[in-house]
């Protein structure tokens, strides 16, 4: 019935769109003809008519072609929900399997857990259960992004549902019915498609809420299991870690078997013949394909960019390193540059090693081999271009000689082959047999040969240039003495059966060895520019003191990350977890109270780096401040010193403050302080308040600024620099006068050059009686006109001041700049002198006369 219903439906609505179509090509049939007839008043009458029939028609013809649009779309939803409905039973289908999937993990759990309280449970068995369960974590991780990729889209697709779903309701009541006669109208056709529309969209919510809810809930399971996956892991770490560092001090039997040893070498004989089956590279190839397809492509992409990178890294590298040989002043630094500029394209293919053995959830055989051959690569290179390198400093007091250089680069060579070997046979026996036993107590036994029989030939080919070094022969010995040692020590603790504690001690002095290398290059390179920057002394250019003070601030910076990188890479060396570093500086950053603040021993190196880049700031901005932002303002230099000076002593009061907050002190703290102070004020520090405040008064009301010509006590000088207690003018004599600024506030002083570098200065000039005074006037007018330091505005004059006991007085008065003033009247005597000798003016001598009376 519901079938004929909608056949029904459709066929009637075909109907009637073939009748509205033929009644509107009739009509406009009609309109034509009777548009030819008519006068053009009545058609026009006619037309209007005619036109409202056709835009009704049109109205008809587009709720036909919404009613096709709408059928179309309840046939997609229809599809959709029917897919839904699909998702829907496929997603319970999945759940079912996911349970499944937990009990068993519940289970692997439980029995994992029990195995990690056994004390009998071997490291080697731990370790494959933590990359088990490494594996089970990345597998759950996955189903997790999966899930979480089709819980956004049934959210979105629920949200777009809905909205369409509240779009059709608002139609639906928006929609008004006509009907003709018994007929249905078009809009009753469409508000029926409205409505199964409607009811097709609520279905479609109610699966989506449905699936929506399902996937929450699978996402929350599988968040349990990998959360206690993942708290089980770091238990398997610390269990792991434990029961290392317990093989450590057992005791093995160091008894070597025969019948063992032939075991393995069968065993390492399969295995060898296993490499040369193409089935187990197939299959190899294709369970690491599986696992780490993408990942592995990706990969090897990663890498062919990395060492591109690298290798055009290493040409600059190089160039650098060769302006730096060229320098006498940079032995160390050219010395460390080089070493790190040959191994440079190693150092990346080894930390790309080294990470991507770190990212696999399961280790690759193949990746942890080349891993550690290519860290032995490393670090031997780096001992063989250091000796290299070190052969080549003719002025070192030790060289060596390229006998030397081959002995130690064919011992270098056997440790690789050695190495390189044991690594194929502890992979082939999966870490533990007779064999390697074997190899590191052989190893070891050559080693410490090596190590007696090289120590003597050293001292022995040294010994004229050792004899009168007395106290560096000590040193020597002392460390040839611990060489020995460490390598006697690691024969004694194999032989003894402490194979573990053997091989780490092994491996920490080898890791110590390349982070002591490094330090102490690292160390000699900062010292070298210490000691070249040391040497550049200071120069009244600003920018050079500025770049003077950041190479200061960043070498203090250097020795200070020197010493804390030293620390870390020597605790890593020895094997301590980053995690155990880190809670180290926690427990040193905790506060120790001191009276009401709280103190932390980091909080030192912090102010003092804060307190660095203070001073680092102030230098920079002063600079900036005076040669680029105000050099051209127009504003007075006064001005622009006292601007630099203000905002220098800004940025000093934040530093410190923020210094002592990194200290621990506190507001508060600074409070009390302030307190204590000013209660010190009212008794001894009263004058270095009061020349600060001084200081304040100076800067801002300026009186005197930078630059001006002062005199005091009858001492001339020019004022340097405005501090915050004292004020430096350097006089004329090229001494610096440090005058407290209260002597600025409250006492007199005269200042030559205030708002106005124009000072007046006379020159008195007497001459002969009897001279022609006008052609006197005239010489000196024309003088001071002819001087290029005299102003013309105000013009020189010159005053016949009176008569003197034995001459004519004149006073050549003149305007000339402040700083000129000394030189201008020197040039200008100079110059009278040769002209009253041109113009035979006389300057007389002083005359007495002297009368006798004789009263006999």
């Amino acid at each position: 019935m519901l079938m004929d219903k909608l056949l029904l439906k459709r066929f009637l609505s075909l109907f009637f769109i073939f009748s509205i179509w033929v009644s509107a090509i009739c009509a406009q049939e009609t309109i034509q003809n009777e548009s030819n007839n008519y006068t053009s008043a009545g058609a026009s009458e006619n037309i209007t008519q005619n036109m409202d029939t056709i835009q009704k028609f049109k109205g008809q013809i587009q709720y036909i072609e919404l009613c096709k649009s709408i059928e179309n779309t309840i046939q997609e939803e229809k599809k959709n929900l029917a897919a839904l409905k699909t998702t829907f039973v496929q997603s319970k289908i999945d759940q079912n399997v996911d349970e499944q999937s937990f009990n068993s993990y519940k289970i692997q759990l439980s029995s994992y857990t029990n195995l990690l309280t056994l004390e009998t449970t071997q490291v080697k068995e731990l370790e494959r259960i933590y990359i088990t369960t490494t594996s089970v974590v990345y597998q759950i991780n996955e189903r997790i992004t999966g899930l979480k990729a089709r819980l956004k889209s049934a959210r979105q697709l629920y949200l777009e549902t809905s909205e369409r779903h509240t779009t059709n309701k608002k139609q639906l009541s928006e929609i008004t019915i006509e009907k003709i006669g018994d007929k249905l109208t078009i809009p009753e056709i469409l508000l029926e498609n409205l409505e199964t529309l409607t009811l097709i969209l609520e279905d479609k919510l109610v699966f989506l809420d449905k699936t929506i809810s399902m996937y929450d809930e699978r996402s929350r399971i599988h968040l349990e299991i990998k959360q206690s996956f993942e708290n089980f892991k770091d238990k398997c770490r610390l269990h792991i870690n434990e029961k290392r560092t317990k093989a450590l001090f057992q005791r093995r039997s160091s008894l070597i078997g025969i019948q063992q040893i032939y075991s393995e070498c069968v065993m390492l004989f399969s295995k060898w013949q296993m490499l040369y089956s193409s089935h187990f590279w197939t299959s190899f190839f294709k369970d690491l394909w599986m696992t780490y397809g993408i990942f592995m492509f990706t990969s090897l992409l990663v890498f062919f960019f990395i060492i591109a990178i690298f290798f055009q890294c290493k040409h600059l590298l190089k160039r650098g390193a060769n302006k730096l040989a060229a320098s006498t002043d940079f032995i160390w630094c050219s010395f460390a540059l080089h070493l790190f500029t040959k191994s440079f394209v190693l150092l990346g293919i080894t930390l790309f090693f080294v990470i991507f053995s770190s990212l696999l959830y399961s280790p690759v055989f193949a990746v942890l081999f080349a891993k550690n051959v290519l860290l032995l690569w490393l670090f031997t290179h780096w001992i063989l271009d250091a000796a290299r390198l070190w052969g080549q400093q003719k002025e070192q007091a030790f060289t060596i000689s390229h006998a030397v250089y081959k002995k130690i680069y064919f011992f270098i060579l056997a440790i690789r082959i050695s190495f390189i070997s044991y690594m194929i046979i502890y992979f082939g026996l999966e870490g533990s047999g007779q064999l390697l036993l074997i190899m590191r107590s052989l190893f070891e036994t050559t080693l410490l040969v090596i190590v007696i029989t090289s120590w003597k030939l050293f001292f022995k080919s040294h010994e004229s240039n050792l004899s009168n070094h007395r106290l560096q022969l000590i040193r020597l010995r002392i460390v040839a003495i611990c060489i020995n040692f460490i390598v006697c020590a690691s024969l004694l603790m194999e032989l003894s059966g402490f194979a573990e504690l053997s091989i780490y001690w092994q491996q920490s002095w080898a890791k110590f060895v390349i982070v002591c290398l490094w330090g102490s290059l690292l160390f000699m390179a900062v010292k070298e520019l210490n000691l070249h920057t040391s040497r550049n002394q200071s120069t009244d250019d600003a920018q050079q003191n500025t770049r003077q003070t950041i190479r200061w601030t960043f070498i203090r910076i250097s020795f200070l990350a020197w010493g804390l990188l030293s620390i870390v890479t020597a605790l890593l060396a020895w094997g301590v977890s980053v995690k155990t570093i880190i809670n180290l500086f926690k427990m040193l950053n905790n506060p120790i109270p001191v009276g009401g603040m709280q103190i932390s021993l980091p909080g030192f190196v912090y102010s003092f780096l804060i307190l660095l880049f203070t001073h680092m700031i102030v230098k920079i901005w002063r600079t900036t401040i005076l040669k680029k932002m105000l050099a051209n303002s127009g504003m007075a230099k006064g001005i622009q010193d006292t601007i630099s000076t203000i905002t220098a002593y800004s940025f000093w009061v934040f530093g410190i403050i923020i210094a002592l907050n990194a200290v621990g002190i506190s507001t508060t703290s600074l409070t009390v302080a302030f307190g204590a102070l000013g209660i010190g004020l009212g008794f001894g520090l009263q004058n270095i308040f009061n020349n600060f405040i001084s200081g304040l008064i100076l800067l801002f009301e300026r009186p005197i600024q930078v630059g001006d010509w002062v005199e005091i006590n009858g001492t001339w000088g020019s004022v340097q620099k405005i501090n915050v207690r004292s004020t430096i003018v350097q006089s004329v004599d090229n001494a610096a006068l440090i005058i407290p600024n209260s002597e600025f506030i409250s006492n007199r002083l005269i200042n030559w050059s205030f708002k106005d570098p124009k000072i007046r200065r006379a020159l008195d000039i007497g001459v002969a009686y009897g001279s022609d005074i006008k052609k006197v006037k005239e010489i000196l007018l024309d003088i001071a006109d002819k001087h290029p330091r005299v102003y013309r505005i105000p013009a020189p004059e010159v005053v016949f001041s009176d008569f003197g006991d034995s001459a004519l007085l004149f006073q050549l008065r003149i305007w000339v700049h402040v700083d000129f003033s000394i030189s201008t009247r020197t040039d200008i005597r100079f110059e009278i002198d040769r002209r009253f000798r041109e113009n035979n003016i006389t300057i007389p001598f002083p005359q007495r006369d002297v009368h006798i009376y004789n009263n006999g």
